[in-house]
């Protein structure tokens, strides 16, 4: 058996690489806030394959507690793989460095950055002792190595995501079993991220026009089409040769 537990289940990308990860024939755990209800089309589907966590991310305890409890649901001894994508992620908030509304920034340094942390650790922590090959990847954005006005907090936990996928890769290199870790850039995909920053305000985030211009223009990935070159690469022998990777340089 091979298990993926996937956050940020319910929508997007997320969801969408769940739906990929099915229908490749693989067994797969979504964690969200509400993703029992979210996943119901796909449990009708996969019925024997899919599992349901509900979480709350922006919770430092939920957020390992769920990946213990996806673990606790899989048949640990039949895994020949066991991979975590830590998906979930918020671009909010958009605001200039002197205009944060605080509140927003706590939550995003949480989801962003503590939550995959802490769900790696879990994963890592709990699988230690089992044979089967363990991955992890961790949905990144380019935002994590250029800068843009309005985005410091989203580049600064992207910046961090990054910095946190390659020093783990290298402590893993000393392990027994080691787990690969990785951080990927999946492009500019065509997600509920994608409207918010359409939504945003243009003083506060100059490029916004730029992100119009891409909807309008047809140039934005469906989540179909990120998900499956996402999976491709992650099953792939080459996953984890590099500890981060833009998807559009694969």
């Amino acid at each position: 058996m091979h298990a993926f537990i996937v956050t940020g289940a319910s929508r997007g990308l997320g969801y969408a690489l769940c739906q990929t990860l099915l229908d490749d024939g693989y067994f797969v755990v979504g964690i969200a806030r509400n993703a029992g209800p979210a996943l119901e089309g796909l449990a009708a589907r996969h019925p024997e394959r899919l599992l349901a966590v509900n979480a709350d991310l922006s919770d430092a305890g939920q957020a390992a507690a769920s990946v213990r409890t996806a673990l606790q649901q899989l048949p640990l001894p039949e895994c020949a793989t066991i991979t975590l994508i830590n998906n979930a992620g918020v671009v909010t908030p958009i605001a200039q460095a002197g205009h944060y509304p605080a509140d927003e920034v706590v939550k995003a340094v949480a989801i962003n950055v503590t939550a995959p942390l802490l769900a790696t650790d879990a994963l890592l922590s709990a699988t230690g002792g089992l044979p089967a090959r363990r991955r992890v990847l961790n949905i990144s954005s380019g935002a994590a190595a250029k800068a843009y006005p309005g985005w410091s907090v989203y580049c600064a936990t992207k910046a961090a995501l990054d910095h946190f996928s390659r020093s783990a890769a290298v402590e893993q290199e000393g392990a027994a079993n080691p787990a690969r870790v990785v951080a990927l850039y999946p492009g500019v995909v065509d997600t509920d991220m994608q409207s918010s920053i359409r939504g945003s305000d243009e003083v506060q985030f100059p490029q916004k026009a730029r992100f119009d211009a891409l909807k309008a223009d047809g140039a934005l990935s469906s989540p179909a089409d990120a998900a499956r070159k996402i999976v491709d690469h992650l099953v792939s022998p080459d996953f984890g040769r590099q500890s981060v990777v833009d998807i559009r340089e694969l």
